[in-house]
């Protein structure tokens, strides 16, 4: 569990900086499940012409920006939600994860639907914004956190996160639909508030989703690895009512958890299938979507 000073420097900063917490054994069959997510879009891009070469001696964190160097396309499967499966859902219900979260929303807690998987490539990053800019309204009271668990070291060179400190108690600042997506106005967040977090793998960095964060430009050659998992305090908003969290983990009443991967799939597919009946229905907050 977190400690009182730790969950005081939380609620002061916006954020917490856990190290040491993984170790290799932990985060192994998520990488090795990752690998073999591009393992396979190497062989079906290979197959169709669109790459020369599997790089199949390129190690973890080169293989799949040299793949997508050919074919961008090739990391479009390991983004957003799409990727569900076994050890990555596992993973998103580890101890070590959900006790430190316990200690902040309680003991019956949801995994909640946004989570990321960043494969991020040479010359990317993340513009600034709020992960509460891209939830409606009725998620605003709920304490919704980031967790975010870096596979490879990230760096200044290779694009870490940054952070604005105190700012998440301001509330939701305007965000503006632009050709990258949904961000903050940079001048809303200056250069200088914006504290770069340089991660070891094995750390993990949690943060409001009222905290402005970005990350820095992927100077390097590599692929910046890293998960962005989500987690709230069971029976609160989510603000997305379109697409269903999981219950990673409940103290009173264990038989409600989710068991398995198949189990939340199933889930997912029967609410966003039931939520598409309603195309009016708004699912984010700010209008003139691109």
């Amino acid at each position: 569990m977190l400690n009182d000073s730790q969950i005081a420097t939380f609620k002061a900063e916006g954020y917490l900086i856990i190290e040491n917490l993984f170790t290799d054994d932990d985060l192994r069959p998520v990488r090795d499940e990752f690998s073999a997510v591009v393992e396979a879009q190497a062989q079906q891009l290979y197959q169709a012409g669109r790459v020369s070469s599997l790089y199949e001696n390129e190690p973890f964190e080169r293989r799949l920006a040299k793949i997508a160097a050919e074919a961008p396309e090739a990391t479009a499967v390991l983004q957003t939600r799409a990727h569900k499966d076994e050890a990555f859902f596992q993973f998103l219900k580890h101890p070590k994860i959900l006790d430190r979260v316990e200690s902040m929303v309680g003991p019956d807690i949801l995994c909640h639907p946004s989570y990321n998987i960043h494969p991020r490539l040479p010359g990317g990053y993340t513009c600034p914004h709020q992960d509460a800019g891209f939830y409606l309204p009725d998620g605003d009271e709920t304490l919704i956190l980031a967790c975010l668990i870096p596979l490879v070291d990230t760096t200044l060179e290779n694009g870490c996160l940054w952070v604005a400190p105190r700012r998440h108690k301001e509330g939701v600042l305007r965000h503006l639909w632009e050709e990258d997506g949904l961000n903050i106005s940079p001048e809303a967040v200056s250069e200088a508030e914006r504290q770069p977090i340089p991660t070891k793998v094995g750390s993990m960095v949690m943060f409001s989703s009222m905290t402005p964060h970005g990350s820095l430009v992927n100077h390097t050659d590599t692929i910046r690895w890293s998960m962005d998992l989500r987690y709230q305090a069971l029976g609160k908003p989510t603000g997305r009512w379109y697409v269903p969290g999981f219950v990673a983990r409940s103290r009173s009443n264990p038989e409600s958890e989710t068991p398995n991967c198949k189990a939340w799939i199933a889930e997912v597919e029967r609410v966003e299938e039931h939520a598409n009946r309603f195309p009016e229905w708004p699912r984010y907050r700010w209008p003139n979507i691109k």
